[in-house]
């Protein structure tokens, strides 16, 4: 499969509302599975960003890009998945707030740009206003949900008379498993979502979101933010998800960020500043598109010139990252031949 003609610029100039699973599926883009070589790379992300900048040479990018929308107030680089990161790495963030939080831990090459969503404009006009979406949470590359999330389905399932059709979508890594089975055991529509090596898995996302009105879920996440920037209107409704103390983070993590994960996913976290999207109908879900921009952000949106210059996209960055990196190498062999030295003198 050729990758590069794959991904393509989607068309924003449909405008009649699509009706049926049929003309849902012509409006997503297709699944490209590439690899990926970084978080930059994850969901076609870099892909984006060399249309953005107009990059023709293969560059490779050198720092890092936080994915995610991270809602803890007191966030840290285990949460953002960065604690083993080298402190010199250039890094962007979402917001001040990640920023601090980076820098707090000894990291000094942080910049601020938004999410990678934030890059992805309306990708067209086609939308439902008569069926739901659904995101039930869903599995990561360090965590397998065994939960098959039967009450949530069967609320689901309740909805039908409210709406012509009701969509769940499945993440990639767990498409085919037992949640994509139950969902669809139950007459509910599935959906292919994101998944972390889709090089058009933004633009997927985003095209999903933009054929929707009403989306829902069980369970805080990223969704939250990008369906409310994408202008839907989102309800946190039905059976909550709660996650069992032995699957919330990768196994090297430690209890202390395992905890905190617990407690930033409990509703005594989530109520007080979420509290009104969490409604008894999907019907009633709240539409606040400069709330959703906000937490994306879209105001933090970095220049194709200020990209190219933190990720080393040119001669000159590949040159400066090739560098670092052939000394940030040099400085841990030799940290490890001392402390094998000070273990032997020991």
């Amino acid at each position: 499969m050729n990758n590069q003609k794959e991904f393509i610029q989607f068309e924003t100039s449909v405008k009649k509302c699509w009706k049926t699973s049929t003309d849902l599926m012509a409006l997503l883009p297709k699944v490209v599975v590439g690899k990926s070589r970084g978080s930059i790379d994850r969901y076609g992300f870099f892909q984006l960003l060399a249309q953005e900048c107009e990059i023709k040479i293969p560059f490779r990018p050198f720092g890092e890009w936080i994915h995610g929308w991270t809602w803890d107030e007191q966030p840290t680089t285990e949460i953002f998945g960065f604690s083993k990161l080298r402190r010199n790495t250039p890094t962007v963030v979402c917001n001040k707030i990640e920023q601090q939080a980076m820098k707090n831990e000894g990291f000094s090459n942080i910049h601020i740009g938004g999410l990678p969503f934030a890059y992805v404009e309306k990708q067209h006009k086609s939308h439902n206003p008569h069926s739901l979406l659904a995101f039930p949470p869903h599995s990561s590359e360090n965590q397998h949900l065994i939960n098959q999330q039967f009450e949530y389905l069967d609320f689901l399932v309740s909805l039908r008379n409210d709406f012509d059709e009701i969509y769940v979508s499945i993440f990639g890594l767990d498409w085919g498993g037992d949640l994509h089975q139950a969902a669809e055991r139950r007459g509910l529509k599935t959906v292919f979502g994101a998944h972390p090596n889709d090089l058009n898995s933004l633009h997927r996302t985003r095209s999903l979101l933009d054929a929707f009105s009403f989306v829902t879920s069980n369970a805080m996440g990223s969704h939250f933010v990008y369906a409310l920037s994408a202008g839907c209107h989102f309800s946190l409704c039905g059976p909550k998800y709660n996650y069992n103390e032995e699957l919330p983070t990768a196994s090297d993590i430690t209890e202390n960020a395992k905890n905190r994960f617990l407690e930033i996913n409990s509703e005594d976290y989530l109520k007080p500043r979420f509290g009104r999207f969490y409604c008894d109908h999907p019907l009633m879900g709240i539409k606040d598109v400069n709330f959703g921009k906000s937490e994306v952000g879209a105001g933090n949106r970095l220049s194709t010139h200020s990209i190219r210059k933190i990720l080393g996209l040119s001669s000159y960055g590949q040159f400066c990252g090739a560098g670092r990196g052939v000394k940030n190498r040099m400085v841990g062999g030799i940290s490890k031949i001392l402390n094998r030295n000070h273990e032997n003198l020991s």
